[in-house]
């Protein structure tokens, strides 16, 4: 078996491809992505199950959830059958605002597809120098907030060391899969890419500073380029 040692970068490079490529809401994307790393690397999903919860992603919408006090003081959350990926950062932040406020931090999420995804807030809330757990009951999957270890590393710094190891036949999958995402390669897609914008007319829109590029390859005729003048 073959393994390979990826670094915290290009997790995020890759994977931010196929989840934008799912139709992520532009403005979920960063979030997203992140809890798809974190459970891949927990792991909640996994490496193995990632293009299957990425799948799960794709046909979920992003919509207002239904918010509400339990009996017991714990706070409900309906999300109305979003995947956890998408609100994992927001259940979150009310878990650490409650527990900052009142000492208890706990939210009861509802109506989730993929619910064993509310794992990775795990990994999430460790930024906030806090410990969360998911456990699941009968009407839903709980998050707690306690405190964490001083000295505890963290999941993302440990990546950051000492890199990521997994399995070559998990890896290069998704890493096809990130490719296939991006615009084809051609004339028209090189003149768009970098810095710069080469036009048919040969205009150069942009910063002119390009020691390492050839830009008569991504005009027709080399000799009409000329720089444009960008405020």
């Amino acid at each position: 078996m073959t393994e390979l040692r990826l670094t915290l970068r290009e997790m995020r490079l890759i994977i931010e491809r196929i989840v934008q490529a799912a139709g992520v809401t532009p403005g979920l994307l960063f979030a997203a992505r992140d809890a798809a790393v974190v459970s891949a690397v927990l792991p909640v999903a996994g490496f193995a199950n990632l293009s299957t919860e990425i799948a799960a992603l794709a046909a979920s919408t992003a919509k207002p959830a239904r918010l509400s006090e339990g009996e017991d003081g714990v706070l409900h959350v309906d999300v109305a059958g979003q995947h956890p990926w998408l609100v994992a950062e927001a259940l979150l932040d009310l878990a650490v605002e409650r527990f900052r406020l009142t000492g208890r931090g706990e939210v009861l999420a509802r109506g989730a597809v993929s619910p064993r995804e509310f794992g990775v807030v795990k990994g999430l809330a460790e930024k906030h120098g806090l410990a969360a757990t998911c456990s699941a009951t009968a009407d839903g999957m709980l998050l707690q907030i306690r405190p964490r270890p001083a000295q505890a590393i963290s999941l993302l710094d440990r990546i950051r060391y000492e890199g990521c190891t997994v399995e070559a036949g998990l890896w290069w999958p998704l890493y096809h899969a990130s490719h296939a995402a991006l615009a084809p390669d051609s004339f028209e897609s090189r003149r768009h890419a970098g810095t710069i914008r080469v036009e048919a007319d040969g205009r150069i829109i942009g910063r002119n500073d390009e020691d390492e590029t050839d830009l008569a390859m991504l005009a027709a005729d080399p000799s009409r380029l000329h720089p444009a003048s960008i405020p």
